[in-house]
């Protein structure tokens, strides 16, 4: 049986489109599983990271909690929110996420903001270290097992209430121009540092 031309053209045509197909299916199956696996990974490290906080968030302190309005340096007429982290735990800590609450005198949330106690307070001199070899540079502080660590963070955009709380510059009472409510605040993440 003779083949005409035109049919091998066609048939070798289209075998080169099934075979690039083919070609292109396997490359994106391959990305697709790459792509699930990294999203494994970062669904595992916060799944861990919610379960450091609960189990080591009991021995983490935060002591001498304070917001006011700065009145002086690079901060001045920022509202600020400041006080100590305290490891009162096992590990030394390496990250902290924690969600701060202002309460009223009810007891009722008016403000919340998560931060990231350890990276360096603001208007410190502290520097993080660059590892030459691999140009990595951590900007995160540890807090060492029983010790420490002041913190001071910008609050933005706190509601007018604790704005205005803040802002009050009258009086003679030794809060004034401080948070007159209380505060409340939980864990949301703890990495602990790798032993030594």
């Amino acid at each position: 049986m003779h083949l005409k031309k035109k049919s091998v053209v066609v048939a070798l045509i289209s075998g080169f489109i099934v075979s690039i197909v083919l070609i292109l299916t396997l490359v994106g199956y391959s990305v697709y599983l790459e792509l699930k696996n990294e999203e494994s990974r970062i669904s595992y490290m916060y799944a861990l990271d919610k379960i450091s906080a609960r189990i080591y968030g009991k021995y983490i302190e935060l002591s001498g909690l304070t917001a006011k309005i700065e009145r002086s340096g690079a901060l001045k007429d920022k509202a600020v929110l400041e006080g100590t982290i305290n490891n009162r735990g096992q590990r030394d800590l390496s990250e902290l996420i924690m969600k701060i609450k202002f309460l009223d005198t009810d007891g009722a949330v008016i403000y919340e903001t998560v931060s990231d106690l350890l990276e360096p307070a603001l208007g410190t001199g502290t520097l993080g270290t660059i590892k030459i070899p691999y140009l990595s540079y951590s900007p995160h502080i540890k807090v060492k097992i029983g010790g420490s660590l002041p913190f001071k963070k910008i609050l933005i955009n706190p509601p007018a209430e604790i704005y205005s709380c803040l802002r009050d510059e009258g009086g003679l009472s030794k809060n004034r121009g401080r948070w007159s409510g209380k505060f409340d605040y939980e864990t949301i993440s703890a990495r602990l540092a790798d032993p030594e």
